[in-house]
């Protein structure tokens, strides 16, 4: 495929001549047709395009293609750095850079609550998220034109964005992180049985929760923060 939309760029729809090898996480490339991630190929005798990463048993999108080659390259697109994981771990690590304790709250939940008891409260959230994914995003879009201006929109797009990626079935793993962060905030004032707690809390409860930390991000300065980053590790040849 030759174009993609940028997560970070509220959906903006981005060529494969204009982009390289960093594009696919610095902008959180999706495939337009299924959403789920893409990334650069580009090879001598291919024209520059976008591809998925390796299909997995939930991968039907129509615009994936398998047994192409890279050419005289012979580069994978782990060789170019390009994966998955490096892509999910980017998105969780601006989602996480607002709180210091991030993934020790995540794991303080695990402590504290039953192992089973977890699994099903976090199934039946992901669940809940995913059938409400755009509804959701309705929600994000209906705010006070007194407070209008464009950072402020593509805050709220990136957010709409968020949310769509982290409702399919290839983000679940990120997606559950966040359930079990929300649950933290739930549980926090809570000195007793969190056993008994969880089971008072409503999925939605917890995906509302989800949605208000995803408009919360401040995507627009961690990004700008991260590209001077990288521009710095280039001039200086760190990466």
């Amino acid at each position: 495929m030759y174009c993609a939309k940028s997560m970070y760029q509220g959906g903006m729809i981005v060529c494969a001549d204009d982009a390289d090898y960093s594009s696919y996480s610095r902008l959180g490339l999706r495939c337009l047709e299924c959403g789920e991630e893409v990334y650069l190929k580009s090879g001598s005798e291919k024209k520059p395009h976008f591809a998925h990463f390796q299909a997995t048993y939930y991968s039907k999108c129509p615009l994936r293609v398998t047994g192409y080659s890279e050419g005289s390259s012979g580069l994978t697109p782990e060789d170019k750095k390009q994966r998955r994981e490096l892509f999910q771990n980017y998105f969780l690590s601006m989602i996480a850079s607002s709180d210091d304790n991030f993934y020790q709250k995540i794991q303080v939940v695990k402590e504290k609550i039953n192992t089973q008891k977890l699994n099903n409260f976090t199934e039946a959230c992901c669940n809940h998220f995913s059938d409400n994914s755009s509804q959701l995003v309705t929600e994000c879009r209906i705010f006070s034109s007194k407070t209008y201006d464009q950072n402020l929109l593509l805050q709220i797009l990136i957010a709409c964005e968020a949310i769509d990626y982290l409702s399919l079935s290839s983000s679940r793993i990120l997606l559950e992180q966040l359930v079990h962060y929300s649950l933290d905030k739930f549980c926090i004032t809570i000195t007793d049985n969190w056993d008994n707690y969880v089971t008072q809390i409503k999925p939605n409860e917890i995906i509302q929760q989800i949605k208000d930390i995803l408009i919360n991000v401040s995507w627009l300065s961690i990004l700008s923060e991260l590209q001077e980053i990288q521009r710095y590790r280039r001039i200086y040849g760190f990466g």
